[in-house]
């Protein structure tokens, strides 16, 4: 956020907004009020851990990277309570510990992976395959979009690119055939929550690194409950497109609206319809290749992520000249390293601040707490859900699992549940919750994305249309969290049936 702005009209300095000021002060007064508490008061040790969580929410809030963030105010807190030896000794050890784990080497070939095959074009062949299998369903467009969502989330784990690469594709499309723009912005960006729960997911890996828990099957958890988020979004289209047909199209598109209108799936040919869908064929390719061979204990992880990561430069590679090809090789290779780095960061900073929790004693403390409440299965999840959406305003969904990890896991394993299912259950709630106001980290890209020229083709979309698309995804989106709580087997029947 810049603190001074440019005028267009008469290139005058414009004074920041008044709002800005007094948010800027706050958050400062908040972190001044915070160092006071950990050094200068003699306060019981679970107060250091509310001082230190304070101070970087507050840095979070001055626009400072979640992963520094973490560490920066863990660090603190760390030589406030501990001193120097005790912050030397950690960031001596723990940064190289926790990111030279060997379930993270798979991380940079799944991202790899997908940014080459989104470099290939493949986002816009997918989109078309969907659309002539899946034109007969009610509100096809939209439908259409979370399900290619679900396919992109098959060969790439990331949720704010699966947005991007569908969202330039079909909120035009849809907003050309008079679709409701608060529907189709709903559509991208939920269709965006899927990849994480359908291999590979990045998130997935994340936490079976964190959580010390066998990364295969862990990936192959959340494939089922990742289809039945995919069966709610097009449900919801499907409601949508019955009780209202109007938000999908029907009877209220312009003469210019319906000349300008690319030839309808039932007008083409049986041989152009089945070369539409084979031009996708590099998708169910890889799924096939990586985890088939992964299910049938054929490959290992590591094995599967190296074959998809050269299956997708190889096709990149056919499809593109070389020129081309070596600028999407050098693109995706530095979007790889970011990506990584950010993630290694967050890691790095989870871990320093999980440990100051737990030597103030914080972390036992609201485990006891948690522990109590667990005997009532109902009202302990449902708090778990409500925690989770209020803890989505104000975090990154990675930030928030790492976060969370330590201090839900063991409770959630001693009511009973296994740690992959609460894995699947955490990644499903850090998406939806990432959907859902007042803040919404992903409804803001979205609507960043959708003031493009290109996208909103001439449409104005606010941020309330995209907040009012969003919502109308998360009833049941929540079903499907219902749904694996009541029927953990859900979660559990594919690894179950991996040939180890």
């Amino acid at each position: 956020m810049t603190s001074i702005s440019i005028s267009h009209k008469d290139n005058a300095v414009q004074a920041p907004h008044p709002w800005h000021r007094v948010s800027t002060v706050l958050i400062t007064t908040v972190i001044g009020l915070c160092f006071v508490v950990l050094f200068f008061l003699d306060i019981p040790r679970p107060f250091y851990a509310i001082a230190v969580l304070g101070l970087m929410f507050s840095l979070m809030a001055l626009g400072m990277m979640v992963g520094l963030a973490m560490a920066l105010s863990g660090a603190v807190g760390l030589y406030a309570l501990m001193g120097t030896r005790a912050l030397e000794s950690t960031l001596a050890q723990m940064p190289y510990s926790t990111a030279s784990s060997s379930t993270y080497v798979v991380l940079p070939m799944f991202i790899f992976m997908g940014l080459m095959l989104w470099y290939s074009g493949i986002t816009t062949k997918l989109f078309a395959a969907a659309r002539i299998l899946f034109f007969w369903l009610p509100g096809n467009l939209a439908a259409t979009t979370n399900l290619a969502g679900a396919g992109l989330g098959a060969i790439s784990g990331s949720t704010v690119g699966c947005v991007y690469a569908l969202g330039r594709i079909a909120i035009a499309e849809m907003l050309q055939q008079g679709y409701d723009k608060r529907l189709a912005m709903g559509a991208v960006l939920s269709a965006g929550t899927i990849g994480q729960l359908i291999p590979p997911s990045i998130m997935m890996v994340i936490f079976a690194g964190f959580a010390e828990v066998p990364v295969g099957p862990q990936l192959l958890a959340g494939t089922i409950p990742g289809l039945m988020l995919t069966v709610a979004y097009v449900l919801t289209v499907a409601i949508i497109a019955l009780a209202l047909p109007h938000w999908v199209g029907k009877g209220n598109r312009t003469r210019a609206q319906k000349d300008q209108e690319s030839p309808q799936e039932d007008q083409l040919s049986p041989i152009e319809k089945m070369r539409i869908v084979g031009s996708a064929w590099p998708v169910p390719v890889l799924i096939i290749a990586t985890f088939g061979g992964m299910g049938l204990g054929l490959l290992t992880v590591t094995e599967c992520a190296s074959i998809g990561a050269m299956g997708a430069a190889l096709y990149c590679f056919a499809v593109q000249d070389k020129r081309t090809f070596l600028t999407s090789l050098k693109e995706a290779s530095r979007g790889t390293l970011s990506a990584l780095g950010s993630v290694l960061m967050m890691l790095i900073g989870a871990a320093i601040l999980s440990r100051l929790l737990a030597v103030t004693g914080a972390a036992q403390l609201l485990s006891s707490y948690m522990q109590q409440v667990s005997d009532n299965t109902v009202l302990f999840f449902t708090l778990l859900v409500l925690f989770y959406l209020l803890l989505g305003m104000f975090m990154d969904a990675i930030a928030m699992m790492l976060l969370t990890v330590p201090l839900i896991m063991p409770i959630v394993v001693s009511a009973g549940y296994d740690p992959m299912w609460f894995g699947v259950f955490l990644v499903l709630m850090a998406e939806i919750s990432i959907l859902t106001p007042p803040i919404g980290m992903l409804v803001f890209v979205g609507h960043r994305m959708a003031q493009d020229p290109t996208v909103n083709i001439g449409h104005r979309i606010t941020l309330q249309d995209v907040f009012s698309g969003v919502l109308l995804f998360v009833p049941l989106a929540l079903v499907v969290v219902v749904l694996i709580m009541v029927f953990p087997d859900l979660v559990s029947w594919l690894p179950s049936q991996m040939v180890r």
